[in-house]
C-alpha cells in the first residue's frame, strides 16, 4: 500500500511486526531504550496488530498492538524516525490502528497507550483521555539488577 504524506512524500506500510533490527535503527535515535535481544526475540511476532512504515528501504515508523485481539488491546510502541516528526506519520500510523480497532474489536473494548512527550495530542484526536483517578490507575516497571537495559514503551 502506498500512501502520500505531506511534502509529497511516497510511503510504503506493511502490515507485519518489525524485525529487531528496524525496531532498533527507531529506538536508538528516537532516544528510547532498547531492548535486549533475548525479550526482543520473545516480543516479536506476538502482537495482535503491527505495522512497518518505509520510505525506499527504509523504516521511518512503526505501530504495535499487544492484547487479547479482542477486548483488551494496547498500543504497545508507536515510534516515528525524528527526521519525520511532524509530517503526517504518526497520524497515518494511528489511522491504520484505528482501522483496525473497528474491524475487530468488541463493541467495549478497552485500549489503552502511554502517551510519551509530545504524542498527547496525537492520541486525543483519536479519542484518548488521560486517567486522573487516585487509586484504580495502577501499572508496574520491571527494573532487575542483571538487566542492562529496561524496555519501556
Amino acid at each position: 500500500m502506498e500512501t502520500i504524506v505531506k511534502q509529497s512524500t511516497k510511503l510504503r506500510i506493511e502490515k507485519r511486526s518489525p524485525t529487531r533490527d528496524e525496531y532498533k535503527s527507531l529506538m536508538n535515535p528516537s532516544d528510547w531504550h532498547t531492548i535486549e535481544n533475548q525479550f526482543a526475540k520473545n516480543a516479536f511476532g506476538k502482537e495482535v496488530y503491527s505495522i512497518v512504515v518505509l520510505d525506499g528501504p527504509n523504516v521511518i515508523g512503526i505501530g504495535r498492538v499487544v492484547g487479547d485481539g479482542a477486548i483488551y488491546f494496547n498500543i504497545q510502541d508507536m515510534i516515528v524516525h525524528p527526521s519525520y516528526k511532524n509530517k503526517n506519520v504518526g497520524q497515518l500510523i494511528m489511522d491504520h490502528i484505528e482501522g483496525y480497532f473497528e474491524t475487530i474489536g468488541s463493541r467495549h473494548a478497552y485500549i489503552g497507550s502511554m502517551a510519551t512527550n509530545g504524542t498527547k495530542e496525537l492520541y486525543e484526536k483519536y479519542g484518548f483521555v488521560e486517567r486522573k483517578t487516585k487509586n484504580s490507575a495502577m501499572f508496574k516497571i520491571l527494573i532487575r539488577e542483571d538487566s542492562t537495559c529496561v524496555g519501556l514503551s
